[in-house]
């Protein structure tokens, strides 16, 4: 079984793993110029904020809604990326890191858990708890399947962030 796991929104949780205080606020990330929007946290996303987007066609809105924004910190990002990848790899038997904030885990032994579903909960959880950064966890018997049930784990109603294609149906 292979699990991807991928962190939501990862230079905006970050800065909120550094400041509690911006945990329930709207955040968004510049690039290293402060030219672009490279991350901006579900709270912004539903004020109409998005990615890629030069910054200064949305300081308006920015002000209006009060949002967060923070200049890349790619020291920060690095150290806990590195503690979210280190937690991870605790529970797979081999990991791929795919990207910052994002990894396959393999799983080759047995299943230690009620179900597939049970494990990538566990994961989620752990790693909030010891990094503070709320990921997406899918799962499936191919990386590709893992990598559309990560969607369904972020994106679809229901999954609550752990999503798992372990059958046909």
């Amino acid at each position: 079984m292979y699990f991807l796991i991928d962190a939501t929104s990862f230079y905006c949780s970050a800065e909120k793993v550094m400041r509690p205080d911006l945990r329930k606020k709207p955040v968004i990330a510049l690039s290293n110029n402060d030219g672009a929007i490279v991350a901006v946290c579900p709270i912004a996303k539903r004020l109409g904020i998005k990615k890629f987007v030069p910054y200064f066609q949305v300081k308006d809105i920015v002000r209006k809604h009060g949002i967060v924004v923070t200049s890349s910190n790619y020291e920060l990002y690095h150290s806990l990326s590195t503690k979210m990848m280190d937690t991870i790899s605790q529970f797979a038997d081999d990991i791929y890191i795919y990207s910052i904030d994002e990894l396959f885990a393999r799983f080759d032994t047995t299943l230690s858990h009620d179900s597939w579903t049970a494990l990538g909960r566990d994961i989620r959880r752990t790693v909030w708890k010891e990094v503070r950064l709320p990921v997406g966890v899918g799962g499936g018997m191919t990386p590709t399947l893992s990598k559309a049930a990560s969607h369904a784990a972020k994106h679809l109603r229901g999954y609550n962030g752990v999503a798992v294609i372990d059958n046909e149906q």
